[in-house]
This record gives structure tokens, C-alpha cells and sequence, in this order.
């Protein structure tokens, strides 16, 4: 599987997996089967024949309204809803710009006009070729967009054991009652935070750790983080476990 590494204002490095080509070859032929169901439903609303139709003033809006939706789905629909379709929202992937932000209506439009080239233009096939032997799986419109796709989450599945790697120990004493309202996700990030500081203590992995230890404190209710901010993390993680295991 291939990755891409982002950047955030905190300097924290985030890695994410790339959209394979067959996914996103899937995304696509939802899209399309989408697109054959808006058009039965409208033609059969409007009560017209798609094949009977002709090149007449009444008929030339019908091929519009029918036309008009699909032409320009993909670039309105991903700017609205930050880079997905149908078909990518339920694949659990999306478009983001190559440094890791929210792509604009320039790139979403860049992506589609070359959509002519990358799929239109040889059923797919130079869309297929670029996005599975690029070094960032991109495609030609993605390329010329400066645009990836992303999964929104890793590929792989952990168990709530395998996230946190923390034995159950039964004589523990919780600290914190109230991280029950967290999230495996926030375990998470709050693990690889930890991970980070322990791997790779730079003064920006520290602040965004000193800042995530202020967050989750106020998460829970305390007045004050504790003065050990990184045994303050391990101590929630620890609670976490032990409160939902």
C-alpha cells in the first residue's frame, strides 16, 4: 500500500494510505451506477424516451436537465463535500491537495477537464496506467491539479489491545473516570503522541504533545493539566484501557 506523509502547523508528521487504483476504479463505477439511476428516475418524471429524443427546443432543455447534473457532478459535488462523491464517500476515501489541505474549486476543475485525457480518452486505461505506477498513485488530472486521494483511514484494523499494546492489570486503580467519553481515535492519537516524544523528541513533537495533554485535560474537566504532561497522556491511555476493556 502506498503512503503519503503530511505535514500539520504544529509540525507533527501524519501518514496516510493512498487510494489504490482499484478503488478507485470502484468509486467511479458507483458514480456511474448513480448517475443511471438519476436518469430512469428523471426521464421517467418527466416522461420521455432517452432514445426518442430529439434536437427540437423542448427537448434540447430535457437533454440539459438530464445531462447537466452529471457533466458537472464530480468537481461541485467534491468541492462541497471536501474532495468526496457518492462513490468515494462510501468507499472511505477523498481528494486532498499534495500538501495534505482541503483542495479549491481550481483543482477540483483542473481534475475534471483532464478527466477527457485520464478516462473519457481510451475507456480509463491512461487514468488505470498513471494512478498504479505513480509514485503517489495520481492520475493525470491529479498531476496537473497537485491533488492525491486519500483513505480517510488506514487500510489496517487493530483491535482496541493491539492500539493502545497495554496489558489488562487488575489491580489498577483509574485516575480519571471521565475519558469513557473518549474515543478509540483519541487513544490513538494520544498513543502515537506519546510514541512520537519517546521516538523523536523534537521541540515540536514536545509542544504538540504539552498541547494535546492541555486539550484532553479539559476534555475531562480538570482545572489544571498536571505538571507531567506525558505521564498525564499515559495515565489516561491506561484508564481508557481499563475503564472499556
Amino acid at each position: 500500500m502506498k503512503t503519503i506523509e503530511f505535514t500539520t502547523a504544529q509540525h507533527v508528521k501524519i501518514e496516510y494510505d493512498l487510494a489504490s487504483t482499484g478503488t478507485r476504479m470502484l468509486a467511479s463505477f458507483i458514480d456511474l451506477f448513480a448517475f443511471v439511476v438519476y436518469l430512469l428516475i428523471m426521464s421517467t418524471m418527466l416522461d420521455v424516451s432517452l432514445v426518442k429524443l430529439q434536437m427540437g427546443t423542448k427537448d434540447f432543455f430535457i437533454l440539459l436537465l438530464l445531462r447537466l447534473p452529471w457533466f458537472f457532478y464530480s468537481p461541485v459535488i467534491e468541492y462541497i463535500t471536501r474532495g468526496q462523491s457518492l462513490g468515494k464517500y462510501t468507499l472511505g476515501i477523498r481528494v486532498v491537495s499534495i500538501n495534505g489541505e482541503n483542495a479549491g474549486m481550481r483543482e477540483y476543475f483542473t481534475r475534471w477537464i483532464f478527466r477527457v485525457i485520464d478516462i473519457w480518452f481510451g475507456f480509463g486505461f491512461l487514468a488505470i496506467l498513471f494512478s498504479s505506477t505513480s509514485e503517489r498513485a495520481q492520475r493525470l488530472g491529479d498531476v496537473m491539479a497537485n491533488t492525491v486521494v486519500i483513505r480517510k483511514k488506514s487500510s489496517q484494523h487493530y483491535s482496541l489491545r493491539n492500539i493502545l499494546a497495554i496489558k489488562s492489570q487488575d489491580n489498577y486503580t483509574t485516575t480519571y473516570d471521565h475519558v469513557i467519553h473518549f474515543t478509540d481515535e483519541d487513544m490513538m492519537l494520544i498513543k502515537n503522541t506519546i510514541q512520537r516524544v519517546e521516538q523523536h523528541p523534537s521541540p515540536e513533537t514536545k509542544q504538540f504533545a504539552v498541547e494535546l495533554a492541555h486539550q484532553t485535560a479539559r476534555s475531562i474537566g480538570l482545572e489544571e493539566t498536571p505538571p507531567k504532561k506525558l505521564e498525564f497522556l499515559r495515565t489516561v491511555l491506561m484508564d481508557y484501557v481499563v475503564l472499556t476493556r
